[in-house]
């Protein structure tokens, strides 16, 4: 095993430390682009010159629209190299998606893709450019547009920075600045920042290589890399442990099954609708698995025919918790973990953090009882950007961070998810935030109030289903409102199924009381 980076202060020292050691070793692919550490850690820099040229400062927001590719990961070591802050944006958002993030974050450059997946995403990166006076330069990374500038313009911008320019800028980076900003929701149902540490990438990197230790992995990378899975969970994990990420740039599981054989997959991470594709793929009894070391997930629990059907393939099955605001995975299912642990429960907290199971006034649960799972370390985000009074309501009196996870201490330490103590729900690993959906219901002309909440799903967990009250006098129809959600929304986050009511249920105070809806839906109401 190559030495590990320990005493790190930038992620993008991970990169430097691996080049320094083995310059040939390969670091990413991505189709036919195939990058070595000495090659990564040349573009890194080159970035890095670039937005300095560019007057990207300590503290600036890079925003970039990208899949997971080498693209991404090179400007985001680059923009966390000079202490700037990256972010980044999901190829699903529609236009006010982009707009509300774009206006939170003000980035001073924004980066991206023009064609994605067959989408043409000039407009919305001219408007989001023309709508938010922060952002100086639009870089377009394949396609240009016009009023937007060439990458390799934009690099060449760059050249002339001195190499101490750079060295100073990489000087002033601490340990506890913030590396990404990672957007989630709240019960205001519009997405907040979280800003996640280079602390908490790099606890991360070093907690899963203890956890599911490889010598120099081959892992698959074929997460989100606005999620903090894509990011620090397999990103910033890859380059940690010296490893070689190959990018799966949108999910298929054939395509998946292929690159797990041609490229030897080591270390597959993933969500639990992707593992229950790829399991029912006809092309799972043909592909050579052997390279498989693990097969770990999070996200939510498998159910034990899945788990069984997985433990027929090479590799040893792991499950996890973490989430945004966290940074890293926080619990870990053992090495001989049996089946009911590995598809009800996320496992046992890591030793060396504080992580407790409580109730609201801190009263810690016992074996069998259930409580909230918090946490307490240097690692937690540092706040949500520019949102103080959502920070502060994120911890407890003593001091712990809400996860608002609700679970149950099985007798040998395991947790079993039992709830939530809000109302978000997962959804084929994205984290669903009612309210977000519901405001975007209500904005129909036709609409007069709106419940959504998860229900059971075989293949995705839980998936969204919308209770919809019409106003007086109109009329609306499942298809309708579909299409309505199709214009605002990420299509993970449209509502499988819409349910028309002429009234919904209310509370005295004249609130939707949705614990009779959700009581109508599992037969007790």
């Amino acid at each position: 095993m190559i030495p590990l980076p320990v005493h790190a202060v930038r992620i993008g020292q991970c990169v430097s430390h691996h080049a320094a050691r083995e310059p040939e070793r390969e670091a990413a692919v991505h189709h036919d682009r195939r990058l070595t550490y000495g090659e990564l850690e040349t573009d890194m820099t080159r970035w890095a010159k670039a937005l300095l040229a560019a007057g990207v400062g300590h503290g600036d927001r890079v925003a970039m629209l990208t899949p997971p590719s080498t693209e991404w990961l090179t400007v985001m070591l680059a923009t966390t190299e000079i202490g700037a802050i990256w972010c980044g944006y999901h190829p699903r958002y529609k236009r006010p998606e982009f707009k509300h993030v774009t206006e939170l974050a003000e980035p001073t450059v924004l980066i991206g893709f023009r064609h994605i997946h067959g989408r043409d995403y000039a407009e919305d990166l001219l408007a989001m450019k023309a709508d938010v006076p922060s952002i100086r330069q639009l870089v377009l990374l394949d396609t240009p547009v016009e009023g937007g500038v060439i990458a390799e313009d934009f690099l060449a911008a760059g050249d002339a920075v001195p190499d101490g320019d750079l060295d100073a800028a990489r000087a002033k980076v601490a340990l506890d600045d913030t590396a990404v900003l990672i957007f989630t929701s709240g019960t205001t149902g519009r997405p907040k920042a979280a800003m996640v540490k280079h602390r908490a990438l790099l606890t991360g990197g070093a907690v899963e290589n203890e956890h599911w230790p490889m010598d120099r992995p081959r892992i698959l990378h074929m997460m989100p890399v606005n999620h903090i899975a894509g990011v620090g969970m397999t990103g910033v994990f890859g380059m940690f442990v010296g490893g070689t990420l190959v990018f799966q740039d949108r999910f298929e599981p054939g395509d998946l099954l292929r690159l797990l054989e041609e490229e030897k997959i080591d270390h597959l991470l993933g969500s639990p609708v992707q593992f229950h594709m790829m399991a029912n793929h006809p092309d799972l009894e043909t592909r050579d698995l052997s390279n498989l070391k693990f097969l770990t997930w999070g996200g939510g629990p498998i159910s034990v025919p899945l788990v069984a059907r997985l433990n027929k393939l090479p590799g040893a099955l792991r499950t996890s918790f973490g989430m945004t605001e966290l940074g890293l995975y926080v619990t870990f299912t053992d090495h001989d973990a049996p089946f009911d642990v590995l598809s009800r429960t996320i496992g046992r907290p890591h030793k060396d953090f504080e992580i407790r199971v409580a109730d609201a006034d801190g009263k810690v649960a016992g074996v069998g009882e259930q409580g909230e799972i918090q946490a307490r370390g240097d690692w937690l985000l540092a706040g949500y950007f520019r949102d103080p009074v959502a920070t502060a309501e994120a911890y407890t009196s003593d001091g712990w961070f809400h996860t608002g996870d609700v679970v149950k201490v099985w007798e040998d330490g395991n947790l079993e998810i039992v709830g939530r103590t809000k109302e978000m729900f997962i959804s084929g690993g994205f984290n669903i935030y009612p309210r977000e959906i519901e405001l975007a219901i209500e904005e129909h002309p036709d609409t007069s109030m709106v419940a959504v909440m998860g229900v059971p799903d075989e293949a995705f967990g839980e998936v969204g289903h919308a209770f919809v009250e019409p106003k007086p006098g109109r009329s609306l129809d499942a298809a309708t409102l579909k299409a309505w959600c199709g214009e605002r929304l990420a299509n993970y986050k449209i509502p499988k199924t819409f349910e028309i009511r002429d009234e919904l249920p209310r509370l005295p105070i004249g609130k939707i009381d949705k614990q009779t809806l959700k009581a109508s839906l599992s037969g007790d109401g």
